[in-house]
């Protein structure tokens, strides 16, 4: 198998798409492969006759007469992996884009992809905030998006050199997260069309709801950070607030929330390293939630409370024990599920259990 230094970085040939194709089963879970595009330009890694590695570039206009270059797909074969072809292809795919003449780069990155985060964080990229792409590129924020697919990528940031100069806030980002899951949750509430979806007094009662659940989930996480000794800071997942909108609008009754998630501070860090950490940071955020479910489900299956905030209640904390504890698998890496499955699958496989038993009991 040629090394690293004997390879050349090259555009691919019309010819070579299948074995490329291949090369990317290679490199990637069976869940991934889903999600597969091809871009108009694609630059592979040869060596001694064999393609050992491939990048996917994207062109396209920015406002103000600016041009923007993005990857949106970097793998290699797994057995030059650690070898530093990744980072040579990348360094061929800014070289592209400089003699394209484009003014900025992005890429859009899943939060705990360290690999990934810690290539880029390292040659000038710094993730760019919901408010920071609203001020950097205004309207044409959701051209942006749909050029990235950032509107289904729950959990990835958008990544951009050169690098904002101003810093976001945690704060915003989090009261934004609040704010955008209460309209949906009141969206899925009005979709629903029932009587008691007109009563006055439930639209009010939805929102505060929707803080308690985030709310209770939030605090655990950042408590067991603190305990643990390590700096984290929160941030919004923008990218699945409109698919979550059009899930309320078109099912009735349904919702998916987007509550985004707590990561350390420092933008480069290895996932395994701090997956014990992250992992009891996970326990300590889905715990309270799970147990305010079966809390609401137990009073109102007892009669011993019957009113409107249980099932509003119950309406927002059934899918969100659902996506943030059982679904561990793409395109839900983000949410907790995925860290318990990687720290403990006795305890993810515990907790699985419970939210699922929510569902099975019988509807409320």
């Amino acid at each position: 198998m040629a090394q690293v230094f004997d390879v050349v970085i090259r555009p691919i040939e019309d010819n070579e798409r299948r074995s490329v194709r291949a090369l990317m089963r290679r490199a990637f879970s069976l869940s991934d492969q889903l999600a597969f595009s091809w871009t108009p330009n694609v630059l592979v890694a040869e060596g001694n006759g064999q393609l050992l590695g491939a990048i996917f570039l994207k062109l396209f206009a920015l406002p103000h007469h600016r041009k923007a270059g993005s990857i949106s797909w970097l793998f290699t074969a797994p057995e030059v992996r650690g070898q530093g072809l990744g980072q040579r292809l990348v360094e061929a795919g800014f070289d592209f884009f400089e003699q394209q003449g484009c003014d900025e780069i992005l890429v859009t990155v899943e939060g705990f992809n360290t690999s990934s985060s810690k290539l880029f964080s390292t040659r000038g990229f710094k993730i760019l905030s919901p408010g920071m792409q609203f001020r950097r590129y205004g309207l044409a924020t959701f051209a942006v998006w749909a050029k990235l697919s950032h509107y289904f990528d729950l959990g990835h940031f958008i990544w951009a050199r050169p690098a904002p100069q101003s810093s976001d806030s945690p704060t915003l980002q989090w009261w934004g997260t609040m704010i955008a899951n209460s309209l949906i949750g009141l969206l899925m509430w009005w979709r629903l069309g029932d009587s008691i979806a007109v009563d006055p007094w439930m639209w009010w009662q939805l929102p505060p709801i929707v803080m308690l659940l985030f709310g209770v989930r939030y605090l655990g996480m950042v408590l067991m950070a603190r305990q643990q000794g390590l700096a984290v800071r929160f941030r919004a997942w923008e990218s699945g607030f409109m698919l979550s909108a059009a899930i309320a609008l078109v099912f009735a009754g349904a919702m998916y929330p987007i509550p985004g998630s707590v990561y350390p501070t420092t933008t480069q860090w290895r996932y395994r390293d701090l997956l014990p950490k992250l992992g009891r940071m996970a326990l300590a955020g889905t715990l309270p939630v799970l147990f305010l479910v079966w809390g609401a489900w137990t009073i109102s299956r007892l009669g011993l409370l019957s009113t409107t905030w249980l099932k509003i209640l119950l309406l927002v904390g059934k899918p969100l024990i659902l996506f943030d504890i059982v679904m561990p698998f793409f395109p839900f890496f983000s949410f907790n599920g995925r860290r318990l499955w990687d720290w403990h699958k006795g305890i993810w496989a515990v907790l699985a259990t419970a939210a699922i038993a929510v569902f099975l009991i019988g509807r409320t």
